[in-house]
């Protein structure tokens, strides 16, 4: 389904509201925050979400519009934990939470990402709810995530900072990690980089490199 926003509005649609109004539905639970602006249009998912439910959280007062600041800045956009992005539907292969980094493996279920073994490799996905094994899953391939629970970054982005970008961790399954890899056989993934202490811009690479 189609959001578009009249070009004379700009400000921030909040869906995750929605859980309020079928909060016995789990598969209502998953946040959709992002900032709109004049004209622009945006995706979401019709399993989650129909026209009819968002006009009635709307008329019921559910859904937040508010202002974009006069600096806008994507990050004031996330409260904490949530996320805003390009998301994919998936099945988990075991139990997951928030936060987690998966890989895609050949039961066309999602896994726990670690980077010490080709095999539990690559990432491809971050999880944006809690699931249980065999269960929908929800996502983020591409976007902005905060949690203050699970992350704690250094900011910076530099190349020559082996503490700057965000990889795969190699020591706990489904961790993001600031320490690349010297080990030989672990897999070098960048996925993203911090944003801000507990937001990491994920927008993973699916180019890796095995540590000779």
């Amino acid at each position: 389904m189609i959001i578009k926003a009249l070009n004379t509005f700009s400000g921030i649609l909040d869906l995750s509201a929605l859980e309020r109004l079928q909060e016995q539905d789990p598969i209502e639970k998953y946040p959709f925050r992002h900032f709109i602006r004049p004209g622009e249009s945006i995706e979401v998912d019709d399993k989650f979400y129909t026209l009819t439910s968002i006009q009635n959280a709307l008329a019921g007062g559910y859904i937040e519009i508010g202002n974009i600041p006069d600096d806008p800045n994507m990050n004031s956009a996330l409260v904490d934990p949530s996320y805003s992005g390009t998301t994919l539907a998936g099945i988990a292969g075991e139990n997951l939470v928030f936060g987690d980094i998966v890989y895609y493996k050949n039961d066309a279920k999602v896994y726990k990402a670690k980077a010490d073994s080709a095999t539990t490799m690559v990432c491809m996905g971050i999880v944006t709810a809690d699931a249980l094994a065999n269960a929908s899953v929800v996502l983020l391939v591409d976007g902005l995530i905060r949690s203050s629970s699970v992350f704690s970054f250094t900011i910076g982005g530099q190349a020559s900072s082996a503490s700057a970008i965000v990889y795969v961790s190699e020591t706990v399954a489904g961790n993001v990690t600031q320490t690349r890899s010297t080990t030989s056989t672990h897999i070098v993934q960048i996925i993203g980089y911090a944003v801000t202490a507990d937001v990491l811009n994920f927008k993973t690479d699916y180019t890796y490199i095995e540590i000779a």
